[in-house]
Formats: C-alpha cells, sequence, structure tokens
C-alpha cells in the first residue's frame, strides 16, 4: 500500500512539474542592453556596425573625437568577451531621434524595437537619422539586424 501511495505521489509531482515549466520554442531571447549615446553625425556608411574587438571600437571613437568639438575628449568604452556593442542607423518617420525600447535575438537576427523621440539636443527639423551605440549586456553572434517601430 505505501508502494502505491509512493508511486502516485511521485507521478503527481513529475506532472505538477511538466505543467509549470513554459517551453519557449519560438527561440526569440530577449537581450539585455544600455542605450549609450546618439551621434548627430554619421559614423558608419552601412545600417548597423557590430563592435565586437576592441580595434573596432578604437577606430569608432577615432572618428567621434575628429568630429566633436569641445577640449574633452569621449572616453572610449572597453569592449569585454562578455559585452557586444552595436551602432544603428535608423530611419527617422516623424522625430528627430529614436528611443530603443527592446531588443531580441532570433536566429542571429537581431530585432531593436524603437520608439519616436524629440530629442532636444538635436535641431527640431533635423531629419538626419543619427547614429545609436548601444551595448548588449552579453556576447551575441549577429548576422542581421532589424528595426521596427
Amino acid at each position: 500500500m505505501k508502494f502505491i501511495l509512493c508511486f502516485l505521489l511521485i507521478s503527481f509531482a513529475n506532472c505538477q512539474s511538466l505543467a509549470v515549466r513554459k517551453i519557449d520554442r519560438s527561440g526569440i531571447t530577449n537581450i539585455p542592453f544600455e542605450d549609450q549615446f546618439h551621434y548627430p553625425f554619421s559614423l558608419i556608411k552601412n545600417n548597423f556596425l557590430v563592435i565586437d574587438t576592441q580595434e573596432k571600437m578604437d577606430q569608432i571613437f577615432a572618428v567621434i573625437h575628429q568630429k566633436t568639438d569641445g577640449g574633452r575628449l569621449a572616453p572610449i568604452p572597453t569592449v569585454t568577451p562578455y559585452e557586444t556593442y552595436i551602432i544603428i542607423k535608423p530611419v527617422l518617420k516623424n522625430s528627430n531621434d529614436i528611443i530603443i525600447q527592446n531588443v531580441s535575438l532570433n536566429n542571429k537576427v537581431l530585432t531593436v524595437t524603437i520608439k519616436e523621440f524629440d530629442n532636444p539636443d538635436f535641431k527640431k527639423e533635423s531629419r538626419t537619422s543619427p547614429d545609436v551605440l548601444f551595448k548588449l549586456m552579453k556576447k551575441v553572434s549577429v548576422k542581421k539586424i532589424t528595426t521596427q517601430y
């Protein structure tokens, strides 16, 4: 009798644990990120750039330092093996800047969800797409980046 009771108890516990555990089969992973800076001038020729080495970061900041006025130069971030830096050039609709709301990864395609924003630091009538530098809080391999409103 104890054997049957133990068997039923273990079976019930296994069924409960399977019901509670939700498996995400979509493959979409939300990536934590930090929005670093928005540049009102062009840093890259394409729509995006993945910065995964310190050499790439140094090249980008050489351009930033060249195009920035003032006595102080922006500090160059250190690229670690646990993070990935990305620069995107989003298409503007009715504003002069954007805010990044979410970043997700699915099959090496990074999707950046953005929202329109009127940045008081940029000219209001400016429709030049800013280059946006942001940091992913984990190392990812990316083949394509899409932005969506």
